[in-house]
């Protein structure tokens, strides 16, 4: 099957699972025995995705959409739930985690190309590093493998011996997929890739991960807060509030007839995405709180079609629908409260 993007995907199989993820930090108890307050950065997120495809999480600030990314490449440990890739556990609570099969098989790219880099080392250094330690090459197949990478985000071998702050944006990201790459990994999770590009730039850059899912059988996670980028790269779309996914289905579906009063929210605060006119929701929209998260659907105080349902429970992805969206709402958009 192919998505619509024009790649390959095994919908048979799963390469990538979350299972019933919880995150917090803090909390415990002080010296004196009290309570310490604890932040709910993720709380019960689950998804997963195929070989092959491109899903996005999108989200507002705060969401915790990058406390998921990192907790996918093993810099958080979570609270509770597992990663699983191809059925095997990379990190559970209470187990240490497998910190080099994670590292082997799936990396990071990060949102800021130039601070990501090591300023005191040049690229050859920065990309080397991997080969050996990950990969246990040897000198001279560090050699042949750093050509290749190169040749692959379409630099050119000469820069290998500059430092990172002889290049642009762009370039400097090029070398960041590049490092990822060097791993070899199945699965590349990308952390707000291009929001510090030029818009001509980004263009480039998207092209290049395309071309480079295609050509070493990638799978990535691809976060963003570009409705616009995620519309045209990915496959399907997960939408996160407060820490729990709201919306999940086809970027096609969702983006044409979201659900979700949130997702519609979303995409209505986008100049031009939808009908042209931006939501006129007041500037005191009432948020929740990360320390005392609330009883039912956290985005009720912010929706007009919530009920007292909404606010004492909070709904669960409905898994039943028959068009492959996922929405967690008592009553999806077009349906009325009780």
């Amino acid at each position: 099957m192919a998505t619509e993007t024009g790649a390959p995907v095994d919908t048979t199989k799963t390469a990538l699972q979350v299972t019933d993820l919880i995150k917090q930090f803090g909390g415990g108890r002080s010296l004196l025995g009290r309570p310490l307050p604890a932040v709910h950065a993720v709380r019960g997120l689950s998804f997963e995705v195929r070989p092959g495809e491109i899903l996005g999480i999108v989200g507002e600030s705060g969401c915790g959409k990058s406390t998921v990314a990192r907790m996918l490449v093993g810099l958080e440990s979570p609270t509770e739930g597992r990663i699983t890739l191809r059925e095997e556990p990379l990190a559970e609570p209470g187990k240490p985690i497998k910190r080099t099969v994670l590292a082997r098989k799936i990396q990071y790219v990060f949102q800021d190309p130039i601070s990501s880099l090591n300023p005191r080392k040049t690229i050859r250094e920065i990309l080397s590093a991997p080969l050996y330690y990950l990969r246990g090459m040897t000198e001279s197949q560090r050699a042949e493998r750093l050509k290749e990478l190169m040749a692959a985000v379409n630099l050119r071998p000469e820069f290998l011996d500059r430092y990172p702050h002889e290049f642009s944006g762009g370039q400097a990201q090029r070398i960041g997929i590049a490092r990822a790459l060097a791993a070899e990994p199945e699965v590349l999770v990308l952390d707000e890739p291009v929001s510090a590009l030029d818009v001509s730039v980004q263009a480039q850059v998207l092209n290049l991960l395309q071309d480079l899912r295609r050509q070493f059988n990638l799978t990535y996670v691809f976060i963003s807060h570009d409705l616009g980028v995620v519309r045209n790269l990915c496959d399907r779309v997960a939408v996160m509030y407060f820490g729990r996914i709201v919306e999940t289905g086809s970027t096609r579906a969702l983006f044409d007839n979201p659900q979700h009063h949130y997702t519609r929210l979303l995409l209505d605060s986008v100049p031009g995405a939808r009908d042209g006119t931006l939501p006129d929701e007041a500037a005191n929209a009432e948020l929740p709180d990360p320390f005392h998260p609330p009883t039912g659907c956290a985005f009720a105080p912010r929706c007009s079609a919530a009920s007292e349902q909404c606010r004492q429970s909070d709904p669960e992805l409905d898994t039943r629908r028959q068009d492959g969206q996922q929405v967690a709402c008592y009553h999806p958009a077009g349906e009325s409260a009780d």
